[in-house]
């Protein structure tokens, strides 16, 4: 890049001291994020000098067909344009870019393919046929066409459509052979079927309800989403909304964050520690009133603001927020049914269950305070976090928590909300704090009926027949490495028969799991309610905790009696789960962003490069570019002019400022997509020079003595020219 800076600066001062129709688009959802979709013809190079002698160049034209996959088709003309051999020989030629082809889709995009047809272009004799080729493209980038006698270049280019976002943003449904869960303070997990049936059980299957809204701002929220929507398909209105999909962990700011030695990330309002995209949530759940959003506008805002979010300040191991409903539930809004009219009253639960950071107690001080601006009262409102008690500094809860951050609480929380629920109530429940992802199988019925070691094999989501290993793919296995505070398990549901339960903990201690061949002690034993939608004890999850280290692609699971083999019990496991364990959200390092350097800064950075190259520069070019005062105007393409001041000594540039430069010996034109495209340029003292030639690049003296010398100069580089018009003609 040094080189190509270098060589543009030395290019631009010797030439300053030698002194298209817009194309429609269309859009077609769904996908996430928006994205603008150009394509442009940037030039081509030829293989042989094409040049038929009327000018000294070689007149190309061509046409163009793109087809867009799904989307459309596009095909027309490529107006004229020149390739000079004398000043290329062969290498690409650059030229103003040509826009063939504009969409509005979502990512990734669909297939591209490409299709040019070129020919120089004679006035006397028919045209020469140049060949003709197509590609096809998936990804933003520059590509060559190859064609029979050079290659034709085309750039793809993607930019984000935020404004498009509503259009794309849409619901990723978890595989079936995955779970979702949240993170408790007492260790027992909520599963997303189990809150599923939960939700289902007591409040949509019973007293009702006008509409609920579910948010969840942990990792892997999107997972809780897939089987609450499913559950609730049919019974009323309601929307779901995530900080992440089901295979994403969520992102925020650290307990050291210190807001002034980030300003950029404090201008978008973050003065403490917290989650980015609960905060911008919680600022449009504030919003009352006549600007009080529905649920799904409420989601896209936060979505186009979440500076982790595909629209956001940092692009790298963005958050991809979800959103989607059931019945009515795009247009709900806090306080209103779907019809706009007022529910009776308004009831929310606020979950945070193992809250270990600051950002999760500021992230649900954001929410109740939001829900107290919509005339929320605390009896409306329970809140359950951490251990109900003390915040991680020691310090007392806020007044409003209600409870500790439990699977029991919680649950109980559920059943005491649906006393008051009924077809004139809406439910606000929402989630921060740790999240697990499982590789799950339920139903799985394996009897065991004696005590020697056997695996436990999968059923429904086994890659291959008779497959006894469980599989985990690349990604989970790189979840689990991402938090190293969390804990991987691995859990069987036994079936709660009367004998089991009778014996209980007696029983659960002697069965024994092994994973890869290395033991496993139980850890836990958890009842599990609702797991066939009635509200009775249906099995007991016995949780193994495991090294990391044992976990890989394929996972041999098997189970053994330990205990007195004449004392064995038959049990039946019903179901079995390998745990990422709580991941907590991710911690960004807020990094300062960088804005693009203005083409006044790249070149200014190379003036001691080309200073230092000053003596090799031939002797003519010192002579005529040795003291001068030039003045340089580049029309940019927001519509301003950039003036630059260059002053030159014995061929060294001494001054190179911003701005008009008082009694300028020399004046000089160009516009910022020239300058630019020099830059990128393979060699860009030939695409200078060729600019130059094309009357890209204009100048004049000032002053009778240097208007003369220049208007020679210009002749010198005329007669040029026709020699080398003569020469092409008479060989």
């Amino acid at each position: 890049m040094v080189i190509l800076k270098k060589s543009l600066l030395v290019a631009i001062l010797v030439i300053f001291s030698m002194a298209t129709s817009p194309i429609g688009a269309h859009f077609d959802p769904p996908g996430q994020p928006a994205v603008q979709v150009n394509v442009y013809f940037i030039g081509m190079s030829l293989s042989e000098d094409m040049d038929d002698g009327a000018n000294g160049y070689a007149d190309i034209i061509g046409t163009y067909k793109v087809t867009h996959s799904g989307h459309g088709t596009k095909d027309g003309k490529i107006d004229m344009f020149y390739y000079d051999w004398d000043t290329l020989k062969g290498k690409n030629g650059y030229i103003k870019k040509r826009l063939l082809y504009s969409h509005k889709e979502c990512s990734p995009i669909k297939p591209i393919t490409v299709e040019v047809g070129m020919e120089e272009h004679n006035t006397i004799f028919s045209n020469t046929q140049l060949g003709s080729g197509s590609i096809t493209v998936t990804k933003p980038g520059i590509y060559e066409i190859k064609l029979d006698k050079g290659k034709a270049l085309i750039e793809v280019k993607v930019t984000p459509a935020v404004l498009y976002s509503e259009k794309c943003s849409y619901f990723y449904d978890q595989p079936p052979s995955y779970a979702s869960s949240l993170v408790s303070s007492s260790g027992g997990y909520i599963y997303d079927w189990q809150l599923a049936n939960m939700i289902h059980m007591w409040i949509a299957n019973r007293t009702g309800y006008a509409n609920m809204v579910f948010i969840f701002n942990q990792c892997f929220g999107g997972g809780m989403i897939d089987d609450l929507k499913e559950k609730l398909k049919g019974t009323g209105d309601a929307a779901f909304l995530s900080a992440s999909k089901h295979d994403e962990p969520a992102w925020g700011l650290g307990d050291d964050y210190n807001p002034d030695a980030f300003p950029e990330v404090k201008g978008k309002g973050f003065e403490k520690p917290e989650g980015f995209y609960p905060k911008e949530v919680g600022e449009e759940l504030a919003k009352t009133g006549k600007d009080a959003p529905t649920i799904k506008e409420l989601a896209r805002r936060a979505e186009m603001e979440d500076i982790k979010g595909p629209y956001g300040l940092w692009k790298k191991d963005i958050e991809r927020p979800q959103y989607t409903s059931v019945g009515r539930g795009d247009s709900i809004k806090i306080g209103k049914k779907a019809d706009g009219s007022d529910v009776k009253s308004r009831h929310a639960i606020l979950f945070a269950g193992d809250a270990d950071s600051k950002r999760h107690w500021n992230n649900l001080d954001r929410a109740y305070k939001a829900l107290k601006k919509h005339g929320f009262t605390d009896t409306d409102i329970i809140v359950l976090a951490g251990n109900g008690k003390t915040m991680p500094d020691g310090t007392n809860v806020p007044g409003y928590v209600d409870g500790p951050g439990t699977k029991k609480a919680l649950y109980e929380a559920i059943v005491n909300v649906s006393k008051k629920m009924n077809k004139n109530e809406q439910l606000v429940f929402w989630v921060s704090d740790h999240g697990n992802r499982e590789r799950i199988e339920l139903s799985i019925l394996k009897d065991i009926i004696d005590p020697v070691r056997q695996p436990v094999p999968p059923k429904r989501t086994a890659r291959r027949p008779e497959q006894v290993s469980w599989d985990l793919d690349e990604e989970f296995l790189k979840v689990v490495k991402l938090d190293p505070d969390n804990q991987p398990y691995v859990s069987i549901l036994v079936e709660a028969t009367p004998e089991v339960v009778e014996y209980g903990e007696k029983m659960f201690r002697n069965i024994v799991l092994y994973m890869n061949g290395q033991m496993l002690e139980l850890t836990m034993v958890e009842p599990i309610i609702a797991y066939d939608g009635e509200p009775d004890l249906d099995a007991f999850e016995l949780v193994y905790y495991m090294d990391e280290e044992l976990l890989g692609e394929e996972n041999l699971i098997e189970v053994e009696w330990a205990g007195d083999p004449e004392m064995f019990i038959e049990y039946t496991i019903l179901g079995l789960m390998i745990s990422t364990g709580g991941i907590n959200e991710l911690e960004a390092e807020p990094v300062e962003a960088v804005e693009e350097q203005t083409l006044f800064e790249l070149l200014k950075e190379y003036v001691p490069v080309y200073n230092e190259n000053a003596d090799n520069l031939p002797g003519f070019i010192k002579r005529i570019a040795g003291n001068e005062r030039i003045d340089l105007e580049i029309s940019l393409e927001n519509g301003s002019v950039l003036n630059v001041g260059i002053v030159t000594e014995g061929g060294y540039i001494t001054e190179f400022s911003k701005g008009r430069i008082s009694e300028p010996t020399m004046r000089a034109w160009t516009d910022e997509e020239v300058a630019r495209r020099i830059i990128s340029s393979e060699d860009p003292m030939s695409t200078a020079t060729n600019a130059l030639k094309m009357g890209e690049i204009r100048y004049s003296g000032v002053g009778f003595g240097r208007t003369l010398r220049v208007f020679v100069f210009k002749v010198v580089i005329k007669v040029y020219r026709v020699v080398e018009v003569i020469g092409d003609l008479f060989g």
